[in-house]
């Protein structure tokens, strides 16, 4: 089961970083895809109560042959994420533009865990975002931050259990427009999302591109 988390606060919703951010996710949904899997997009900014789920199922590829199959992978992933964009433009255009909360996302994700029957079960997460957060109680957008600040800080959330889950964060401290921060902001923002998710007991990956290496 996969678990693709998408910002949409008003920094997630610069033109680029979304379509990187959807093309990534249409990554999520081929590699799915080709084991005949399940997935779980959804956008979230400022809280965990306000996410909303932009696809939820199986995508299932049926075929003759494996080559015939494989052949039809691209269709199918193309009317999910065509669901996905309308769905995701319906709340963008319903729904006002405000600030980014990382602590949500690992909300979000425990309640999928949870659902999915605990952390035994074969999930893999992935959290599309910049992980400046500018609301919640683990609120970085502030001044004289250093990293001794974001421990005490991470020390004083109530984190979930997501001991084990694999949990990758993509585009963290890449910010969209022109003006880009600070290498030292962009650093202490990686640092904080690395040990927000290490707090949960998760297994975390935090990359800067929107895309892994791997």
């Amino acid at each position: 089961m996969q678990l693709s988390l998408v910002d949409i606060s008003t920094s997630g919703r610069d033109i680029d970083i979304l379509a990187e951010r959807l093309n990534a996710v249409q990554v999520d949904a081929e590699r799915v895809a080709d084991c005949d899997g399940e997935i779980t997009i959804v956008a979230w900014g400022g809280s965990a109560s306000t996410s909303e789920v932009l696809f939820q199922g199986q995508i299932r590829v049926v075929g003759a042959s494996e080559i015939g199959r494989d052949r039809k992978i691209p269709a199918a992933v193309d009317a999910v994420m065509d669901e996905v964009r309308q769905s995701l433009a319906t709340v963008l255009g319903s729904r006002a533009s405000g600030g980014h909360d990382l602590l949500a996302a690992f909300s979000i994700v425990s309640d999928f865990v949870r659902a999915a029957g605990g952390s035994d079960a074969n999930i893999a997460v992935s959290i599309y975002a910049d992980g400046v957060s500018t609301e919640g109680s683990a609120d970085i957008n502030r001044p004289g931050l250093s990293e001794a600040r974001l421990e005490e800080l991470i020390a004083e959330q109530t984190m979930p259990d997501l001991s084990g889950v694999p949990i990758s964060m993509f585009g963290v401290g890449r910010l969209g427009g022109t003006d880009k921060p600070p290498q030292q902001v962009v650093d202490l923002t990686q640092a904080y999302a690395q040990m927000l998710c290490e707090a949960t007991g998760a297994e975390c990956r935090t990359f800067s591109s929107t895309f892994s290496a791997d």
